[in-house]
């Protein structure tokens, strides 16, 4: 520290920490609570279903059967319905296969 420069604030709480990286932090924990939550949601269906990417509203997520397609276009609603539980505001509108 030079002469008469102020000190770095330091962090006392992780509140404060959060606080300085508010819409990282908000997207990260948007981010985790969606990959937790896919992953109970889906159970075993999760060796076909696979989610690549969210980008705005959107999920993108790979299929690798046929029938597993099928399955996830049917159930399209119902899974948007169930992620969107778990947010403030209904984050999820579209699901995309990829």
């Amino acid at each position: 520290m030079k002469f008469g420069q102020s000190p770095k604030k330091q962090w006392r709480s992780s509140q404060e920490l959060g606080s300085q990286f508010n819409p990282l932090s908000k997207t990260l924990n948007r981010l985790m609570v969606l990959d937790y939550v896919w992953g109970q949601l889906i159970g075993n269906k999760s060796r076909f279903w696979v989610l690549q990417a969210v980008k705005k509203d959107t999920l993108y997520v790979q299929v690798k059967a046929s029938v597993a397609k099928n399955e996830l276009i049917g159930r399209r609603r119902e899974i948007i319905r169930e992620l969107n539980k778990h947010f403030e505001s209904p984050w999820i509108k579209h699901i995309e296969i990829i």
